[in-house]
């Protein structure tokens, strides 16, 4: 009798708490082009992170990018929240390459899927962090 007790207290917190599912927040797909200095960036990746200055949360989203194109939803990569957005690019060359550019700024992407456009200047080359061009 008490171990019928027990197993049916199992099963009841099991179906409380839930197995899995799609529970948490939303993540939606941002792609797009990047590029540094006008060029495709080859190689790299972006994070988007929500903009805590502005009172948003939620997850934070990232992609890889190659060949001057990234996109949330690739291997590798992470949807994300929306809304406004500290958005941080890092390109190299190429594969093991060299250090092009370091470059974050602000950016208010949807709450939903979305394409969004990286323009790094050549002013956001390696070593000029945290450049903000206007939106």
């Amino acid at each position: 009798m008490r171990s019928l007790l027990s197993s049916s207290c199992l099963l009841a917190l099991i179906g409380l708490l839930g197995c899995g599912g799609e529970g948490g927040p939303s993540r939606f797909r941002v792609s797009g082009d990047a590029t540094y200095d006008g060029k495709p960036i080859v190689f790299g990746d972006v994070v988007f992170t929500p903009n805590d200055k502005v009172k948003n949360s939620g997850p934070q989203g990232i992609a890889n990018i190659r060949d001057g194109k990234f996109d949330t939803s690739a291997t590798g990569g992470k949807g994300f929240g929306g809304g406004p957005t500290i958005v941080r690019v890092t390109g190299f060359s190429a594969q093991g390459g060299k250090l092009l550019c370091e470059y974050e700024y602000e950016a208010d992407l949807p709450k939903s899927d979305a394409t969004h456009k990286i323009e790094v200047p050549a002013k956001g080359a390696a070593g000029e962090k945290k450049a903000t061009p206007e939106i």
